[in-house]
């Protein structure tokens, strides 16, 4: 545990992409949406919803892509096993989920104690992912991270791992599965049938349980491939 605990560190080094362009970046969008919507909100009265949050999710997943070609190669000329690496990128992302979760939530209390920072702004409390339970709504803004960053983890390894080709290869294999998917759902006429099912699911099912179920298999597929992989 001490040399995983090491090699996580290693991660820091490209701390301004870890830390400061995420968060940077959301901030902007949060100055940015302040602005039009105080603007406008006598034009739309009570529909100062937006979806900049989400800006923060997509640079944290790009970084933790990035993270791949930037640390792993270091990491291996320091002699360290791909196992570990890897279990070490695992720990920090989901240390880094958990805590931006938590910064996430305390955002969402300032929000809601200033009534949405005096304009009714949305911008952490967007309808439907803001649940009453605090523990649940960390949870809410914690697992899209771990869903984001490992799926994006698992390209990148496997980009390392099989090159433009595979990556490519891989992709083209997706569009023909998903392709052939939707024509057999149109055939059959499933769609209503997975629209209900959709509907009768929990919301945190949708939130947090189908997104980690999907993150945890993603973690274990780029543990595979990056047994092989070479920086």
């Amino acid at each position: 545990m001490t040399r995983i605990l090491d090699v996580a560190r290693m991660h820091t080094i490209a701390w301004v992409g870890q830390l400061a362009w995420p968060w940077g970046i959301m901030a902007l969008s949060l100055g940015v949406n302040l602005l039009i919507f105080a603007s406008i909100d006598e034009a739309a009265p009570g529909k100062n919803t937006t979806g900049g949050l989400a800006s923060l999710y997509i640079v944290c997943s790009i970084v933790a892509a990035a993270s791949i070609s930037q640390v792993f190669p270091f990491a291996l000329g320091m002699g360290v096993t791909r196992r570990t690496f890897y279990l070490a990128t695992v720990l920090v992302n989901v240390v880094q989920a958990v805590a931006y979760g938590v910064l996430l939530y305390l955002l969402n209390l300032i929000e809601g104690a200033t009534g949405g920072f005096g304009i009714e702004l949305r911008f952490f409390r967007i309808p439907y992912i803001d649940v009453d339970n605090g523990l649940l709504q960390i949870a809410v803004y914690a697992v899209p991270f771990l869903f984001l960053n490992f799926l994006s983890i698992f390209v990148a390894v496997w980009y390392v791992r099989f090159g433009m080709n595979g990556l490519l290869g891989a992709g083209a294999a997706l569009i023909l599965v998903t392709g052939l998917l939707v024509a057999l759902i149109t055939w059959q006429g499933w769609f209503g049938d997975i629209w209900q099912w959709l509907s009768s699911q929990h919301q945190i099912s949708l939130l947090v349980g189908w997104p980690a179920l999907i993150a945890a298999v993603a973690a274990l597929g780029g543990m595979a491939a990056i047994r092989r992989a070479n920086a």
